[in-house]
């Protein structure tokens, strides 16, 4: 960048928005100018992202200004991605980085901090909640009661968006033996989640392999 100019990240700025002010150096009267990113990209304003809290260089002249604590609320679920923009040298933005939204969206993957993105001209719409979530329950006689079990796996699914191509959850039961209670997708609605966790019943057992399940989940 030009070495008459300095670029602030301001983090805090509107409210945790943040954004990208430019400043004039080497004059007597210097000031700073502010980009006003979120007139260009309206999806900085719908969380406290803390844009430019990462700023660093592109090969083609310009930078990449960071949100890292960017999030969204998709159905009952809240993630916390983090958005990237792409600026030219003149601050206009050039396409929005989104780290995980490559299965939502085709298009031309950019190298950007050591990983594999994906640049688009606009905000990208929907939700990306795609997860495959497999839970892995202690069902040995060493728990109970299991009534507190049944309650603690319902309250966790009942916080995910639950629905074809969003959120599928899978449970295995462990002791002394391994049980697939259900697969990803068995069980593909909220309700029926929540139905098949309150008919789990224990599967007993004397010991604990812990280490076991873990390796076959």
């Amino acid at each position: 960048l030009c070495p008459s100019r300095l670029l602030v990240g301001a983090p805090w700025d509107g409210n945790g928005q943040g954004d990208i002010y430019k400043c004039s150096m080497g004059l007597q009267n210097s000031s700073c100018a502010k980009a006003n990113l979120g007139a260009a990209a309206p999806w900085l304003r719908s969380s406290a992202g803390r844009l430019g809290m990462t700023l660093v260089d592109s090969k083609d002249g310009g930078f990449v200004a960071c949100a890292p604590l960017w999030s969204q609320e998709c159905g009952t679920s809240v993630f916390s991605s983090g958005r990237c923009v792409q600026l030219n040298e003149e601050l206009q933005l050039m396409g929005t980085i989104a780290p995980t939204a490559q299965r939502e969206w085709g298009g031309t993957y950019w190298d950007v901090l050591g990983c594999a993105t994906l640049v688009s001209p606009c905000p990208l719409p929907g939700c990306s909640t795609y997860m495959d979530i497999i839970l892995v329950l202690d069902g040995s006689n060493s728990i109970y009661p299991w009534e507190e079990v049944q309650a603690f796996l319902g309250n966790i699914l009942g916080r995910f968006f639950i629905g074809p191509g969003q959120t599928q959850v899978g449970v295995l039961q462990y002791g002394e033996r391994l049980v697939q209670e259900w697969a990803l997708g068995q069980h593909p609605t909220a309700q029926r989640l929540l139905e098949a966790a309150r008919n789990l019943t224990r599967q007993e057992g004397r010991e604990t392999r812990t280490a076991m399940a873990i390796r076959q989940a």
